[in-house]
């Protein structure tokens, strides 16, 4: 069975995959489209976690693009990553941090840790679970930036919506058809002064990022 549907839109610019493969995969050939249209420093509608999310390869041309698009001279991005690897060239956390963070990613929360460069700047990272999206982020070999759609839609996450307003304003835009559901935030939380604070209770609840944190202390004191 075809894995998608050939876009009725005007340069292939809309890609509809009806369901993902039982691993969360994509065919290789939509991840090559993707990862194209990427390269050449592209915005692409892309659901991250069951999130519709505006994404581009993290750098300063993208970044005044994906402003330009929410409309705020301000906005700063959530760094999407695919591996531990990644955390490490962007970010510095202790081992307890690090540990901490093995045990919720990849996962549906976005964290706020020193920056690498400049530990008094903060940079707010997420490793998503969903297996299509760290393919695009390997294939890609470096972070991309995201913020939510919602800003845009006016709080309409139905694919027709999505279609409609985004499509002269991005280059692409991927639509899972069995991604139609409004689904939580992901959880938001930092690390930047050592401590954990909970900043926005989302997929993962509260008391789960608590015991997630609170285990590790309990194996630092053992």
């Amino acid at each position: 069975m075809m894995q998608f549907v050939e876009s009725p839109y005007k340069n292939d610019d809309v890609i509809i995959i009806r369901k993902l493969k039982k691993d969360g995969s994509v065919d290789s050939e939509i991840i090559q489209r993707i990862t194209d249209v990427l390269h050449k420093n592209g915005i692409v509608i892309l659901p991250i976690d069951s999130q519709y999310e505006i994404v581009g390869i993290a750098n300063p041309l993208v970044e005044h693009k994906l402003k330009n698009i929410i409309k705020s001279k301000t906005k700063k991005f959530v760094c999407l990553i695919a591996s531990f690897k990644m955390l490490e060239s962007l970010a510095t956390v202790t081992k307890f941090q690090y540990d901490f963070l093995h045990r919720i990613w990849p996962g549906e929360v976005t964290a706020i840790v020193p920056r690498k460069e400049d530990m008094s700047q903060e940079i707010a990272l997420r490793f998503p679970k969903s297996k299509f999206v760290q393919e695009i982020i390997e294939a890609i070999g470096q972070p991309l930036f995201a913020t939510n759609i919602l800003r845009v839609t006016k709080g309409s996450n139905k694919h027709s919506d999505i279609i409609r307003v985004f499509r002269k304003k991005v280059d692409a835009i991927v639509i899972i058809e069995e991604l139609c559901k409004r689904h939580p935030k992901p959880t938001l939380i930092s690390l930047f002064n050592g401590k954990l604070k909970i900043l926005r209770a989302g997929k993962i609840s509260s008391e789960e990022i608590q015991s997630y944190y609170y285990l590790g202390s309990c194996d630092e004191e053992v």
